[in-house]
């Protein structure tokens, strides 16, 4: 009896320190590279889903019912300012009173889109990016339509990954160290992304690229380069408009029109055919976020050089 008693409190004793262990956080997130800041700061703390799966458009996803059944039970959902959001984010926070929302572009200032078709976008060299949006002035950094693709600049990246360690700590302060940790290694780690995108872009011919849907605007910003975009506000050009890019793409001497694998290439490829260049692919939601950054530069460079 005594010995059965004693094998029953050595087995509590075993199990329950695994008891006590925190179970991890239940994150969602938006779009893919989401996915990979949350892992690469929150490492074996979290469960990460994404709601925009891979090839899907982020501009016009609906949520599946087996996605929201799954957001009811979160604890953490970080917004990134995709446009699906607008319609379905109060639906997402209404599954589930209790999960906690913090946009990840809520310490970044974003951008404005370019109002009108075939308008250059113009960069202002390195970091010019690393304004957070703490200041609000008139703030210009909430403007009515801003650019969402804030993940395409390393500086705003690290801005974010500072939100996503924050958030961590809040929600689970016995593994702040780790998170902290993590945090470290993951901003060494966009230094080193950074690095590599300015040797790549090096020397180039020309600065300005022209691409099919704008989503490179902040990357532009960044690194001094001006994006030409064909499409704006998710609308394909009209003929007219069409013959203005393609004139402009001309006066460039652009021979390469950058397109994304969520988008159709059809006016990439009349343009492309117009100006007698060609249509090259490059896809900002990769999930391996430094390495498609440096991919993506590299394409640019090619084109450029």
């Amino acid at each position: 009896m005594v010995s059965n008693l004693k094998k029953l409190l050595l087995a509590t004793a075993l199990v329950c320190p695994t008891l006590a262990m925190a179970a991890p956080i239940n994150v969602a997130v938006s779009i893919v590279p989401e996915q990979y800041f949350v892992e690469q700061i929150g490492g074996d703390h979290v469960n990460v889903d994404v709601i925009v799966p891979p090839g899907a458009e982020p501009d016009t996803y609906a949520p599946k019912a087996m996605q929201m059944r799954k957001l009811a039970k979160t604890d953490l959902y970080f917004p990134m300012g995709v446009p699906f959001e607008n319609a379905w984010q109060k639906r997402i926070a209404g599954v589930n009173a209790d999960m906690k929302v913090v946009p990840l572009y809520q310490r970044v200032c974003r951008r404005q889109f370019p109002e009108g078709m075939g308008e250059h976008d113009h960069g202002h060299g390195h970091d010019h990016d690393q304004h957070s949006a703490h200041h609000d002035h008139a703030n210009p950094c909430r403007p009515e339509r801003a650019d969402p693709h804030i993940w395409m600049s390393p500086t705003l990246v690290r801005i974010m990954a500072g939100t996503i360690r924050d958030t961590l700590i809040e929600q689970d302060p016995a593994h702040k160290a780790d998170y902290e940790h993590n945090f470290r290694q993951f901003a060494q780690h966009i230094n080193d992304i950074d690095s590599q995108i300015l040797k790549a872009l090096e020397g180039l011919k020309s600065n300005t690229f022209l691409v099919y849907h704008p989503a490179f605007g902040y990357f532009a910003r960044s690194y001094g380069l001006k994006q030409l975009p064909v499409q704006v506000h998710g609308t394909d050009p009209t003929p007219t408009q069409l013959a203005k890019i393609i004139k402009q793409a001309k006066a460039s001497d652009i021979k390469v029109v950058f397109v994304e694998p969520q988008f159709s290439k059809r006016a990439a490829e009349t343009v492309a055919k117009e100006i007698g260049g060609q249509v090259v692919a490059v896809d900002p939601l990769a999930k391996d976020w430094g390495r498609n950054l440096v991919n993506v530069a590299n394409a640019f460079t090619k084109a450029l050089k």
